[in-house]
This record gives C-alpha cells, structure tokens and sequence, in this order.
C-alpha cells in the first residue's frame, strides 16, 4: 500500500499513464509485461514511480539506449537480476525499490 498518495485528475492520471507506457516502449518491456507494471493495485503510483525511474537513468546516463539497456541488464545490487525482474516481483513494491536504489546512486 502506497505511504502518501498524491491526488491526480483524471487527464493527469491518464497522461502519466500514456507516458509510462510510451517510456516501457522505449525501454523495449513486451506488452504484455509492460501491463503487468502498469495495472497493478495501484497504477497511478506505479506510472508515476515508473516514470521517477526514467528521471534517475536520464540523470545517471546520457545515452537512452544505455539507459534502456539498464533496465534489462544483470545488475549485483539486485543480487544478479535485472531492475525489470525486480520490478516485476511485487508490484508497486518492488517499482519503488529500484527507484530507491537509483536515487541512492545519486545522491551517493
């Protein structure tokens, strides 16, 4: 369960939304498990947390491909699995997770 819930409209909600699934495009998260991200418990917070994900990987790399490729990538602070694994392992949960661990690297 989300810890502070931000109020959206619905046009907001709709456009973080399109945009989370434009960016799982981009970071090439088949359909099917791009839904699986995005129709959760809570598909607001998972848009907007996927969507804080792409903000840390703009900032850590300058190149999006290497970003994409990140997402997909075998990584030792997830114990060998790829931040998309994880994500996909307990929904809003796990989305935040590596979130978290982004923003750690950052201000690191």
């Amino acid at each position: 369960m989300p810890t502070a819930s931000v109020q959206y409209d619905d046009d907001e909600k709709l456009a973080m939304a399109r945009a989370a699934a434009t960016l799982l495009a981009r970071w090439s998260v088949p359909h099917e498990t791009a839904g699986r991200l995005l129709h959760g418990d809570y598909p607001t917070e998972q848009a907007a947390a996927l969507l804080g994900i792409h903000a840390a990987l703009r900032r850590i790399f300058s190149d999006n491909e290497r970003a994409a490729r990140w997402i997909g990538a075998a990584n030792d602070a997830f114990d060998g699995r790829s931040a998309l694994d994880v994500m996909l392992a307990d929904g809003l949960a796990s989305i935040r997770r590596v979130r978290r661990y982004l923003e750690s690297e950052l201000t690191g």
